[in-house]
């Protein structure tokens, strides 16, 4: 089963552009047939006018976020005291990705800043619950990831096995892992059997090389030549997210594309 690549707009081409449309526009140009991108606040209708225009795949979608407020810029799922705020955010991301036929929203979780941990699960507990019902509604699902301290220092969500109790908790089978290689390298090492361990809730990868999050064929912790033929053995069939940054620019560095025998 041959892999296929999205480009992470909050990653690439970001040297070129400052928009998300224009982005998108660059990515198509350079031969990416899908974008994984953040909720484009502010420009939605350029967005859902360029993908129609390019034909683009948006494979995934983060949830809005407030970027005035320094705990929940990076989300608001499992924030104590801001559940109105996380539905809010949910139906727009929701109407936003209707309109550009994507499938698949990242609900990222936000950023633990102290009180009762356990104030906090119940929070992401419930609004996941809340999600997959709108979610399936839509016919789309919701991915949670847990990110490494080194990248986002105090992510709530922080560990394979925290997701794991959270997943079996909301029961919902359109709330699935998102698996960043990177993230997971740095929490739990040990990619190839971690994969095989959490295999049955994984619906999204993401890759970047550890430890400088550069492109899979950089010179670090991780052999994508191996990888990535353990993605294909998994039977993974959708997007896989380059996630990473480019350690000259975007073009200059999609080399990594051939060079491990891929095409866009």
């Amino acid at each position: 089963m041959a892999l296929k690549f999205a480009a992470n707009l909050n990653f690439l081409f970001t040297e070129r552009a400052t928009t998300i449309a224009e982005r998108i526009r660059l990515a198509h140009q350079n031969g990416f047939r899908a974008v994984e991108i953040p909720y484009p606040e502010g420009e939605t209708s350029d967005v859902v006018s360029v993908v129609k225009e390019t034909g683009v795949v948006v494979s995934l979608v983060n949830l809005a976020f407030d970027k005035s407020d320094d705990q929940l810029r990076f989300g608001s799922t499992s924030v104590p005291g801001s559940e109105k705020l996380f539905r809010s955010q949910l139906d727009a991301t929701i109407d936003f990705a209707r309109q550009v036929n994507c499938g698949k929203i990242h609900l990222t979780a936000g950023l633990f800043k102290g009180g009762q941990e356990s104030d906090y699960t119940k929070t992401y507990t419930s609004n996941l619950k809340i999600a997959a019902d709108s979610l399936r509604a839509s016919k789309m699902i919701g991915v949670i990831e847990p990110i490494n301290k080194y990248a986002v220092p105090s992510y709530y969500m922080n560990s394979y096995s925290k997701a794991a109790g959270i997943l079996a908790d909301v029961a919902a089978d359109n709330i699935q892992l998102l698996a960043d290689l990177y993230h997971l390298q740095h929490l739990h090492g040990n990619v190839s059997k971690t994969l095989e361990e959490y295999k049955a809730l994984i619906g999204h990868f993401q890759i970047a090389q550890v430890p400088h999050r550069h492109e899979p064929d950089v010179s670090g912790e991780l052999d994508y030549g191996f990888v990535f033929k353990a993605l294909q053995d998994f039977g993974y069939d959708g997007w896989v997210g380059c996630e990473y940054k480019p350690k000259t620019t975007t073009v200059e560095g999609l080399g990594w594309v051939s060079k491990l025998g891929y095409t866009l």
